[in-house]
C-alpha cells in the first residue's frame, strides 16, 4: 500500500508546483523578448515581469493601405519584492508605450508578428520586445 501512494502523493505535488516559469533572466538596460504568459526577472533587481495578454490590436497588416498605422496594447504586470504588483497596458503607437514602477521604467518596443491581410495571430505566438531602465 505505501509503494503506491508515495508516487501517487509525489504525482500530486509536483502538480502544484508547475506554475509560471520564473528561470528567464533578463538584464536592465538590455531590450528582450517575452511570450504571451511568460514570466521575466531583471537580473540583480528582482523586478518581476509577467506578459499577461495582448488586449487589442488594430495595426494595420502587411499587404493592406489604411489610413493610420493602428495600434496594438498589451497589458502587463509588474512586480518588486513585497510591493504590490501594478497592472498596466502598453501601446505600439499611442501613449503610454512605457510606465514607471518603483523607479524602473518598463517600456514596450515591439509587437510581433505583425498582422498579414487575410490571416489571425494566434494568441501564443506573440512576443513582445521589452526594455527595462533604471530611473534617472
Amino acid at each position: 500500500m505505501r509503494v503506491t501512494t508515495l508516487p501517487l502523493l509525489l504525482f500530486i505535488l509536483l502538480g502544484f508546483a508547475h506554475g509560471p516559469t520564473i528561470n528567464n533572466k533578463v538584464d536592465l538596460g538590455k531590450e528582450f523578448n517575452i511570450k504571451k504568459g511568460q514570466v521575466v526577472v531583471v537580473r540583480a533587481e528582482k523586478l518581476r515581469i509577467t506578459f499577461k495578454t495582448v488586449s487589442s490590436d488594430s495595426r494595420c497588416p502587411t499587404g493592406v493601405q489604411c489610413g493610420w498605422a493602428g495600434n496594438a496594447a498589451i497589458k502587463i504586470q509588474v512586480s518588486k519584492g513585497n510591493n504590490a504588483p501594478l497592472v498596466a497596458t502598453l501601446n505600439t503607437t499611442l501613449e503610454p508605450k512605457g510606465i514607471d514602477y518603483k523607479g524602473f521604467k518598463v517600456r514596450l518596443v515591439a509587437l510581433n508578428p505583425h498582422p498579414k491581410a487575410n490571416q489571425s495571430i494566434n494568441p501564443k505566438h506573440y512576443k513582445a520586445s521589452l526594455i527595462v531602465t533604471k530611473n534617472q
